[in-house]
């Protein structure tokens, strides 16, 4: 572990390591660690250098003009916690490119770090194959996903050979994702498969390319007339399905 300053952390992986289970050791959410370590996206290695907050929230890079007071409006978060967290404040909001801590931010645009995270991943397109038959949205959401849209059961295919790493069908929320199947693939990268109607493997499977996986569904947070789509994550790679 190598102190940055005032509470910021610099942690290197170890094997075996994730990102959820980092987060977990150090108090803070897993959304707090992937927007602090946009380059790694949910993909990481022994040897990486992840920065590790004191807090759950966000790095703020000061702009000209900012000062204390209208970034804590803009964020809406406690003025208090942010001289808290930040002793050096008046210095920081006197540089432009400084780096602040916001406790208990988000973005105020959540695309925007997806787009900045996707920009800096490769490109592996020829690697995927497309995961289901339907109408594409093409939007690039979070995390580094697109949505695409079928009727319920339509059968939904593994984009690459590989591991099934997680698998959950019994309907629960799981942060919004409902039924979903997470693969890990030869090259490191993993891709993710949520809203399931019906999920065919199990943890442990080995599964190859264009093999039949699950059936597209509604579970989970889904909107529009009937909610049916699959949301499909690709982590430590661009995704080679979004347009826009």
């Amino acid at each position: 572990m190598i102190p940055i300053r005032h509470g910021l952390k610099k942690y290197k992986v170890r094997k075996g390591d994730t990102l959820s289970g980092i987060a977990a050791q150090f108090g803070v959410t897993l959304e707090t660690m992937k927007y602090a370590n946009l380059d790694f996206g949910s993909v990481i290695s022994p040897g990486d250098e992840l920065i590790i907050l004191p807090v759950s929230g966000i790095l703020y890079k000061v702009e000209t003009g900012d000062t204390l007071e209208t970034v804590a409006a803009k964020y809406r978060v406690n003025p208090e916690l942010v001289r808290k967290y930040n002793p050096e404040y008046q210095k920081l909001f006197d540089s432009d490119g400084q780096m602040a801590i916001l406790p208990y931010a988000k973005p105020l645009n959540k695309w925007s770090y997806t787009r900045l995270y996707s920009k800096n991943l490769p490109n592996l397109d020829s690697y995927f194959a497309l995961p289901a038959r339907g109408w594409n949205w093409g939007e690039l959401h979070y995390y580094n996903a697109v949505d695409i849209a079928a009727d319920c059961g339509t059968p939904i295919f593994a984009s690459a050979e590989g591991i099934i790493e997680e698998e959950s069908g019994d309907n629960r929320w799981n942060n919004g994702y409902g039924n979903y199947i997470l693969i890990k693939h030869q090259n490191g990268t993993e891709t993710k498969y949520a809203h399931t109607l019906k999920n065919f493997v199990s943890e442990g499977d080995y599964v190859l390319q264009g093999e039949e996986i699950a059936l597209i569904g509604n579970t989970g947070n889904t909107d529009g007339p009937t909610g049916c789509h699959l949301h499909f994550e690709v982590h430590g790679a661009q995704n080679p399905f979004a347009m826009k």
